[in-house]
């Protein structure tokens, strides 16, 4: 989105923030433990934008294993992007510190 936002450059009414700011400013992404891309989408988008959906307590949720797969996907993330993964996107989403 970004390319095409310079790409208006052209045109005097064109919005003046970029669309990747206003999604950092504005936008998280959850996401359930089967996921597999939860890595690269946190070396995209940063481990502080990510919520883990847990879809607890519903029949369709991934219960009793959640964690385990939870575990499994975020293997490759460092200590800190794992911290982020799981508590600080939540806590910044809801403004909490």
């Amino acid at each position: 989105m970004d390319r095409h936002f310079d790409d208006l450059g052209f045109n005097e009414s064109a919005p003046k923030t970029r669309p990747s700011e206003l999604f950092q400013r504005n936008c998280w992404i959850s996401f359930e433990p089967v996921e597999s891309s939860i890595a690269v989408l946190a070396d995209y988008i940063g481990p502080h934008k990510i919520l883990w959906a847990t879809d607890y307590p519903h029949s369709d949720g991934f219960f009793p294993g959640a964690p385990e797969m939870l575990r499994e996907r975020l293997g490759p993330l460092s200590p800190e992007a794992k911290r982020q993964v799981l508590a600080g996107g939540a806590l910044g989403f809801y403004g909490l510190s």
